[in-house]
């Protein structure tokens, strides 16, 4: 029988809570699972893609993969993850069968979705369409509800739905409750399914920032620094949003990247690094509302010339200059008054000094490193198009 070959190969440091980890990238293993427990397909894969590992050293960790077949000149892909933990069998799962998302099957099936909508969101759709736009296992999905509607007022209608472990759903709408003290215009939500971890908004029309700047028109600077400003001049207040785990994060990370580089320069820089982000992390207090995951793909630019944000759940009580940090780097592209080796200059500069996180990036390569706690890392996340080594750690510090 063909195995598809599994691309790229990993090669991670033994781990005694987890014996069986070096499974995850064998072909074989990963195959025989796949099969296993999902049944084999008609046309074995032309490859299987690692896309992300999540791992807590010694806990558990979950790979997810995409197999892809070759149709003429497309590529056809069906993502799948691999959980593994000690004493228990693996599980495979894919989409939008997620064990942790309760809510994702009936939301991304386009025969349930009218009766959700209708229980939900008080709304009668017909003609109802269904698109995936990102799904990420076991953490979330981003949906596209498409309808015309019984409510002739409303004509022709495109929903975004966003899918989450329930826990979290509260936590969404109390974060957009706290975004909207900023000047961003934000999208409506529509209807909540809080325990299925669904959510409707509305659709705003635009363009990201993101495509903007590669364009060399991405709006100016200040106009987004305003927005954010309102934010963090608004009071704390204890009882509203959840405040940034940064010292439960840099902790979780700093063990991931103690494990993972052992010895040689790459463990010298690690030690620098952690000489001066532990004592800060100990004592760091918020002080200010803040977006807390801010970058240029979170935000549109609508019709109007109004800046837009369509993603703000991690919302909630940190600091000011968290969000700059990342803020900085995106401004430098903006009127395309930056070039790639001066953005990627930019980046390491303003994450590594002040959101005590590494992110080297040129535009042209997509080359980006993660370090110390950025939003990744600090949930034990590495993508395949990361790089942890003492080179990233020096370009990421400014060493």
């Amino acid at each position: 029988m063909y195995i598809p070959p599994l691309e790229p190969q990993v090669c991670l440091p033994p781990d005694e809570g987890l014996p069986e980890l070096d499974r995850l990238f064998n072909s074989r293993w990963v195959w025989d699972s796949h099969c296993t427990q999902l049944g084999a397909p008609e046309e074995t894969p032309h490859r299987i893609r690692t896309l992300q590992l999540t791992y807590r050293p010694g806990s558990w960790a979950i790979a997810t993969y995409a197999a892809e077949w070759v149709r003429g000149r497309w590529v056809v892909e069906d993502q799948f993850a691999i959980e593994m933990a000690p004493g228990k069998p693996e599980r495979v799962f894919k989409y939008p069968e997620d064990p942790y998302l309760p809510g994702l099957r009936l939301a991304a099936s386009a025969v349930e979705v009218p009766e959700l909508l209708n229980k939900y969101a008080a709304l009668s759709p017909h003609r109802l369409r269904v698109e995936a736009i990102r799904y990420r296992p076991a953490s979330r999905a981003v949906l596209r509800h498409i309808s015309s509607w019984q409510q002739r007022r409303l004509g022709r209608v495109i929903l975004f739905v966003r899918v989450m472990q329930p826990r979290r759903t509260q936590r969404l709408l109390t974060a957009a409750e706290l975004v909207q003290n900023s000047g961003f215009v934000m999208p409506r939500f529509v209807g909540t399914w809080e325990e299925g971890g669904v959510v409707w908004m509305t659709r705003i029309p635009g363009e990201t920032v993101q495509i903007l700047i590669r364009k060399g028109i991405g709006p100016e600077p200040h106009q987004i620094l305003g927005d954010l400003e309102k934010l963090w001049s608004v009071p704390i207040d204890p009882a509203r949003g959840q405040a940034l785990a940064l010292s439960a994060g840099y902790r979780m990370t700093s063990r991931l990247l103690s494990h993972l580089l052992q010895q040689g320069e790459a463990r010298r820089v690690l030690r620098r690094v952690r000489h001066v982000l532990g004592p800060f992390a100990a004592a760091w207090q918020p002080s200010t509302l803040a977006h807390n995951d801010f970058y240029d793909d979170q935000m549109l630019v609508t019709p109007d010339g109004e800046i837009a944000l369509v993603d703000f759940e991690e919302a909630g009580p940190a600091t000011h200059y968290l969000t700059s940090a990342t803020c900085w780097p995106t401004c430098g592209g903006m009127r395309g008054s930056a070039t790639p080796k001066r953005r990627a200059t930019l980046i390491g500069i303003g994450c590594g000094r002040r959101r005590l996180t590494g992110l080297v990036g040129n535009p042209k390569t997509s080359l980006c490193v993660r370090l110390l706690p950025c939003s990744d890392c600090r949930r034990g996340r590495l993508n395949s198009c990361g790089l942890i080594g003492p080179r990233g750690l020096k370009l990421a510090w400014g060493w």
